[in-house]
């Protein structure tokens, strides 16, 4: 039985060994990738807002119904992603507490869905509820401890970067 012999994906494996020189960079620079996700959060900004300033002006065109919201939500996106560039330091802020919103609102959310699981059984109800309150605990905590936010937010990031890179050396052979 002929095996055919595999070929090295070189793409993968350069895209890989880039993925964990990513990681490495978020971890021994935190500030530097706080900042530098801010920054694409407020260029996403306002490449959101200008995309809604084209889409407000096709409503209009296409539709002849002129919608005031969409035009402004787009200045209020182009707005927040001029602050978040010009003003790093409160682009990284925001950031950081958006974040932590986004823990506690799942917390919340996992909590209200909790007893949905009562069908699979009490203890598995038991469960989500156990790591909904701790969920809930540690996003309160990060909500009020910013500096442990910023680090959850590049333990992630860096744990992404390794993850991806790992992968993909590994299926580049």
């Amino acid at each position: 039985m002929n095996v055919p012999k595999r070929r090295i994906d070189w793409f993968g494996l350069i895209f890989g060994l880039l993925s964990l020189y990513v990681g490495y960079l978020v971890v021994w620079y935190p500030l530097n990738s706080l900042s530098t996700i801010a920054y694409i959060l407020g260029f996403a900004a306002i490449l959101r807002g200008v995309y809604q300033l084209w889409f407000g002006s096709q409503m209009g065109r296409y539709l002849g119904s002129n919608n005031g919201w969409t035009i402004l939500a787009a200045i209020v996106n182009i707005i927040i992603g001029i602050v978040f560039i010009a003003h790093i330091n409160v682009g990284v802020r925001v950031t950081i507490y958006i974040f932590a919103i986004w823990f506690l609102l799942d917390a919340c959310f996992q909590l209200l869905t909790s007893r949905f699981y009562h069908f699979f059984g009490k203890k598995y109800y038991w469960l989500i509820v156990i790591v909904g309150i701790l969920n809930l605990i540690f996003a309160v905590v990060l909500l009020f401890n910013p500096v442990l936010a910023g680090g959850v937010i590049v333990f992630m990031l860096s744990f992404f970067f390794f993850a991806t890179g790992i992968a993909e050396i590994i299926e580049a052979f």
